[in-house]
């Protein structure tokens, strides 16, 4: 099991009327028996949550962890915040052009515009698929050694994952950080500037 709730709580931030994050239990392709794969999406998501405080997030969470166990999925939450007004503003442009090109059903519009608009806070989620405190040391310093390098660390979370961690960060140079692991030999992670993160991961799962 991974519960990675008080390490997430920290860098979920309220300030305006209609702030959210967006919250998904996912089963997993990969996570299920190899005789259950072949009937099965990469994934499926089985519920979805917009988190506007933390007090709902906590209020939810028994709630998410059961239906983690009971389905064998896994949490995940995105740690870029998005806005109510601009996901309707949005919707409106959507579901104009939706109808206008014959499309009446418009049933996933808001998720779909959640998915597409930019979100009002930038952090990347740096995956990296292995324990090692060699290799989570060196990428940290490297990621807090490129530019911009005049406002503190980068690093704003270090979250737990099944198999590595991922790094929470602000924004940095790509290029250059892959550039330096590529002279050092080493393999240049995923940089993923609009996936979620996990939240919990089931002990169903182990």
């Amino acid at each position: 099991m991974i519960d990675n709730i008080e390490l997430i709580k920290p860098l979920l931030n309220f300030e305006d009327e209609g702030d959210f994050y967006m919250l998904y239990v996912f089963k997993r392709k990969k996570d299920q028996p190899e005789e259950e794969r072949d009937n099965h999406q990469s994934v499926r998501t089985i519920k979805s949550y917009c988190v506007n405080s933390t007090e709902y997030l906590e209020k939810r969470y028994d709630e998410i962890k059961i239906l983690c166990e009971t389905f064998k999925a896994r949490a995940y939450i995105h740690v870029t915040k998005q806005n109510h007004k601009d996901v309707a503003m949005n919707m409106i442009t959507e579901i104009v052009s939706r109808i206008q090109s014959g499309q009446i059903n418009q049933q996933h519009v808001f998720d779909s515009v959640v998915g597409q608009i930019k979100t009002q806070e930038k952090r990347w989620i740096i995956d990296i698929d292995t324990q090692s405190i060699h290799i989570k040391n060196m990428m940290i310093n490297i990621i807090d050694g490129v530019r911009p390098t005049d406002d503190g660390s980068k690093i704003e979370a270090i979250i737990p994952t099944k198999n590595g961690i991922h790094l929470i960060t602000k924004r940095f140079d790509v290029m250059e950080f892959t550039k330096r692991l590529t002279e050092r030999g080493e393999v240049v992670p995923d940089v993923q500037k609009k996936n979620p993160t996990l939240l919990y991961c089931p002990e169903s799962l182990n």
